[in-house]
């Protein structure tokens, strides 16, 4: 028995010592004034490099909404596994794709006096990539999506449109860093 303790923490430990953890996260302002239309949002994310091709994260979000008169606060948790696929010679470019479920909550307010619960899902992958300016630290983004993405009537109101298929544009853009430990 002592002997298979021994082994499975050995075991644990080589896993453990070749992987290193991250954290990071993006930060993200549209402002359409024609429209009157507002966003925000802000989202930390910590993850784990199993080895140089897979990692495992999980991204914590808020976003803020407000379309002329229609508030939106949706608080948002992300998990999802990454597959990096192609590294230069130096390593300091790679091209990854993350592959994810999107799921929040939230209340959309309609007036002072009137709300509903919101509530968005998704499943899919996101295509990015990572330029290492150092060991530790990385600049990343993140284009695209393909997958499904919704959420309840409410959600749909406050501009979170239900969608299946793939979407490579300017929206879904977003830039972020990691800080590797």
């Amino acid at each position: 028995m002592k002997k298979l303790l021994l082994a499975a923490a050995i075991m644990l430990v080589s896993v453990t010592a070749s992987a290193q953890f991250y954290v990071g996260g993006s930060v993200g302002l549209n402002r359409n004034s024609t429209d009157n239309e507002t966003e925000f949002t802000i989202s930390p994310e910590v993850g784990y490099n199993i080895n140089s091709t897979w990692s495992a994260g999980m991204g914590f979000g808020y976003t803020y909404r407000y379309d002329a008169g229609l508030k939106s606060n949706v608080f948002q948790v992300n998990p999802y596994v990454r597959y990096t696929y192609f590294r230069t010679g130096n390593n300091l470019v790679s091209l990854f794709v993350d592959g994810g479920a999107d799921l929040g909550i939230g209340k959309v307010s309609y007036d002072d006096d009137h709300s509903k619960t919101d509530v968005i899902f998704g499943l899919g992958f996101k295509p990015g990539v990572s330029l290492n300016l150092t060991d530790n630290f990385s600049l990343v983004a993140h284009f695209g999506f393909l997958g499904y993405y919704g959420g309840n009537h409410a959600a749909q109101d406050a501009g979170n449109p239900e969608r299946f298929g793939f979407d490579f544009s300017s929206a879904n853009l977003n830039f972020g860093f990691y800080y590797t430990f």
